[in-house]
């Protein structure tokens, strides 16, 4: 399958009619956190709608959605657009990221368990295989797990998904990031870190790891810009 207007090539992925919004949806955000979908690329719903077999209406949907989330630009009469990265969303996405996930590392080791230590360590060790072989899609999947564990062990219903949902706008750099330089072996030597803290219920220790290791994007992101320009808005 393809999306958009440069003929880039997509994972085959099935759109089932009961859930097609939420699936177009989950498809174009992950073709823009991923790049294949590159900043200021344009989006062209009817293309869309025909390699995925659906309608315009799933499409439009997916599209305002992402609109909120601030990864895409709507431009009536001239098109829509994937966002470029902006320096002052970021910064603010990540203030609240940091507010968040330290709030939610402090109950995750308040509260920790053997079986929640056992399932962060397992997620560890599979990030260490991917590191070893440079698996970039495979850490960042797993580096998305983990927060999610961690955010679930805080016994908050419905936090996953606003961190998530939170995380829109730093997503496409932490990605990026991955690539560059030795940045995968140290974000996962920061993971063993947060976890070390929470198996230890080190309370003050896990959210200054947390925080440490969520604001080292914002001294990369610079960096990124000067390498990247293209990618981000005047």
């Amino acid at each position: 399958m393809q999306l958009g207007s440069g003929g880039k090539n997509y994972r085959e992925q099935k759109v089932v009619a009961v859930t097609r919004k939420d699936q177009v949806y989950s498809i174009l955000r992950q073709a823009i956190i991923s790049s294949q979908l590159a900043p200021g690329e344009a989006i062209r719903k009817e293309l869309v709608a025909l390699q995925l077999g659906v309608s315009r209406t799933p499409v439009s949907d997916a599209i305002n959605r992402l609109a909120d989330e601030g990864l895409v630009e709507i431009y009536p009469q001239t098109g829509t657009f994937v966002a470029r990265l902006r320096l002052d969303k970021i910064e603010t996405a990540q203030f609240v990221r940091i507010a968040l996930e330290t709030a939610a590392i402090r109950r995750a080791a308040e509260r920790s368990s053997s079986e929640t230590v056992i399932r962060l360590q397992n997620n560890l060790a599979q990030q260490r295989k991917a590191a070893d072989s440079r698996d970039f899609e495979g850490f960042y999947a797993l580096d998305e797990e983990l927060h999610d564990m961690i955010c679930d062990a805080a016994g908050l219903v419905g936090l996953r998904e606003i961190a998530s949902k939170e995380r829109s706008q730093i997503d496409r750099v932490r990605r990026l990031l991955l690539h560059y330089e030795t940045r995968m072996v140290e974000t996962l030597k920061e993971h063993e870190a947060i976890v070390a803290a929470i198996a230890d219920k080190s309370v003050e220790r896990a959210v200054a790891t947390m925080e440490d290791h969520i604001s080292k994007m914002g001294k990369m992101l610079l960096q990124l810009q000067t390498k990247r320009p293209e990618l981000f808005a005047s």
